[in-house]
């Protein structure tokens, strides 16, 4: 026993310049030799002492019947865990609040910019159509919101301003002939003697110009609709090309004109037949008519990189860059035209139907029609 109590002392002693070990020996009638602790009942093992200190102590019992505890002080965990806790309250003080200040500021900015988009619609809905939402271009889901918003009030205003035009239309372009026909009427009422073939020839021509205008402006209005692509099937582009062209050379021919078949590619495209089919017609006539005498009108089809391009151009006199935008507005006709004006705003309805783009290039000399068709057009499948 007393060299226990020697080599206790010696750790002790070693121990000073460290963080110190606690050490007691209680003997066996209970009474603690040294340091100053608590003496300690059975069971022994592992125990922790409350107090000031607290202090993890291991109790064994020795063979002789002395209780050997060697302890650590527990003051060090102690702070550091109030230090930590410290650190942890603090921390998580520190997010709430930045957390809470930027939730504020996003949902102030996502508030102002909701309020920015619903300034805007009142405003257009109140007739400022030409307003759009600003974009911040910063490719969040807003952002493509408000890209979806204005694209939709694009095309309110074009709506809205080919009714407008269209009503303008109606009442400068059916005025002349009503008034004509109502004329012809008075005539043919007032006049005693028995009414001439040629009369009534001329008056049913004009009902029918004016039927035809009507029936331009219905088949107009379904386009603009877009119930027609539910209609759509593949279409043999290059084999429709063929078989229009080679309906309308004849009739070139016997004008002095001449209508020939450029570069012509293999494309099949989802469309309806039949508006394609009017597309190109229109587009040939309206060649044929304005390409000068004797014209010279080209069709060709191109597969270029992401788009299908058709084009049909003229060697006439052409039109100039102003004229673009407003050659496929309803009832604009050129000088010495003897159409309805429907012509081409029909071939820009049906382009859009199906996805496609007008555009109109100086041909040098002449004007060249190109319909850029996306990829996407293109079909695989066997067509009808």
């Amino acid at each position: 026993m007393d060299e226990l109590l020697e080599e206790t002392e010696e750790r002790i002693e070693k121990s000073r310049t460290r963080d110190r070990f606690i050490y007691m020996v209680q003997n066996p009638s209970g009474r603690v030799i040294f340091d100053k602790v608590e003496p300690v009942n059975a069971p022994y093992g592992w125990r922790q002492t409350k107090g000031e200190q607290p202090t993890l102590f291991f109790y064994t019992q020795l063979e002789s019947g002395f209780i050997l505890g060697v302890g650590k002080d527990m003051g060090v965990l102690a702070t550091l865990e109030r230090a930590f806790e410290q650190t942890l309250f603090w921390s998580l003080t520190l997010a709430l609040v930045l957390g809470t200040s930027g939730g504020l500021i996003l949902s102030r900015r996502t508030l102002s910019r909701l309020e920015s988009i619903n300034r805007t619609a009142k405003a257009i809905g109140a007739g400022q159509l030409a307003l759009r939402i600003p974009c911040r271009n910063n490719g969040d889901e807003l952002d493509a919101h408000c890209n979806t918003l204005n694209q939709m009030f694009d095309r309110i205003e074009q709506l809205v301003n080919n009714v407008r035009q269209v009503s303008t239309g109606i009442a400068h372009d059916l005025r002349t002939p009503l008034a004509r026909l109502r004329g012809r009427l008075e005539t043919l009422q007032n006049s005693s003697l028995p009414i001439p073939p040629e009369s009534l020839e001329e008056t049913i021509g004009e009902v029918d110009k004016i039927l035809e205008i009507f029936a331009a402006l219905l088949r107009l209005a379904e386009l603009e609709a877009g119930s027609l692509r539910s209609g759509f099937c593949p279409v043999k582009l290059h084999a429709l090309i063929r078989d229009i062209t080679e309906a309308y050379q004849p009739i070139a021919e016997d004008d002095g004109n001449t209508l020939k078949l450029a570069t012509v590619d293999h494309v099949t495209i989802a469309g309806d037949v039949n508006l394609l089919q009017q597309l190109l017609a229109n587009l040939i006539e309206n060649a044929l008519e304005h390409g000068g005498k004797p014209s010279e009108v080209t069709i060709g089809l191109q597969k270029s990189g992401k788009k299908i391009v058709l084009t049909v151009a003229d060697r006439g006199p052409g039109v100039t860059n102003e004229e673009h935008s407003y050659i496929v507005k309803p009832f604009h006709r050129l000088e010495n035209s003897s159409g309805t004006g429907m012509g081409l705003a029909m071939v820009s309805a049906i382009t859009r139907l199906h996805d496609g783009t007008l555009i109109f290039v100086d041909n040098e000399p002449g004007l060249r029609c190109e319909i850029h068709f996306p990829v996407t057009s293109l079909v695989v499948k066997k067509p009808r």
